[in-house]
Formats: C-alpha cells, structure tokens, sequence
C-alpha cells in the first residue's frame, strides 16, 4: 500500500504531538499544515514534504525512540524518496550554519527548495507582523535570515531548468 498525503498528515500530527510554535501555538496546526496547504497545488509530494519538514529536526532528541524519526525510519514507512530526500534537506544539523547547511542542501534539491521557499515566505510575512511588537528582532531575521535565504533559493530555482521556474516571486 503506497504512502499517502493524508498518511503523512497523520504521521506529523503524532510525532509533533505536545509541540508548540514560540508563541505557544499547536506545531502542526500553526506552522505545518498551514505549509502543506500553501504547498498542495504542487503536488501530493510537496504538501508530503511540507507537513514533514520538521519530524526529522524536531524528533531527533526525543526521550521516547518510538517518537523519534530520521531517514531510514522514514523510508520504512513507505514515504516516497523524494520527499524523504527532500525532508532531509530543509533539516538542520546540529552545530552547522543555517545558510551554509540547510538553505544550500535545499537550494539543490528541488523539491526541498520548493518546500524552504514556501516556508520562507511564511517566515517572511510572520516578520511583518513581528515587526509591530519587536522591529529590531524583525528587521535582524528579515534582513540577516530570511531575505538572504530567499535570494539564494530563487537563484537556485531560477537556474534548474527541469525542475525550476515555480516560484520566482
């Protein structure tokens, strides 16, 4: 039997059971179905991918290993590659550098930078918003964070001419 959306749906709902956003939000409900929606148009594996990206980040110190994921566990459960690949990449491993480590594995893979540009924009508009309480905290992830990010992931996007082209806004 085949993984399916609402299979990964399912699977993020249980691994980020407990969890919440910084402010103090459900992490599926706030943050990853809100991604997979905005993803969905562009496939059953992006909105997998989407509401997946973080059960590998999320999960890895979790003190029960029935609730921890990494890539193998993944592929067990019958997850397609691609979106196994693609969860993968918009990980960040401990210690690395955020835009030396996940922003340029996601640039290069294209369902991982279809999935980091989406998340992105996300980031991008919650900053607006932050912006009305903290504008220094805002400007700092605008301009230090997701704005370089993002320029990196469009050249990327723009530059794949199999797979690109999606998202150049």
């Amino acid at each position: 039997m085949a993984f399916t959306v609402p299979d990964a749906h399912l699977l993020a709902l249980a691994a980020h059971e407990g969890q919440v956003d910084r402010d103090g939000h459900d992490h599926y409900l706030a943050s990853l179905r809100p991604l997979a929606e905005m993803l969905r148009p562009h496939g059953p594996e992006a909105e997998m991918a989407g509401v997946l990206r973080d059960v590998l980040a999320l999960t890895r110190d979790h003190p029960d290993p029935a609730r921890r994921y990494d890539v193998d566990r993944l592929r067990a459960l019958g997850v397609p590659e691609a979106v196994v690949a693609a969860v993968d990449a918009v990980t960040p491993r401990p210690g690395e550098p955020y835009m030396g480590g996940s922003v340029r594995r996601a640039a290069a893979d294209p369902l991982g930078r279809l999935v980091m540009l989406v998340g992105n924009a996300l980031d991008l508009a919650a900053s607006e918003a932050l912006a009305g309480t903290d504008p220094d905290k805002a400007r700092t992830l605008r301009e230090g964070r997701y704005r370089p990010a993002r320029r990196i992931l469009l050249a990327a996007e723009a530059a794949d001419r199999l797979h690109g082209r999606r998202i150049l806004v």
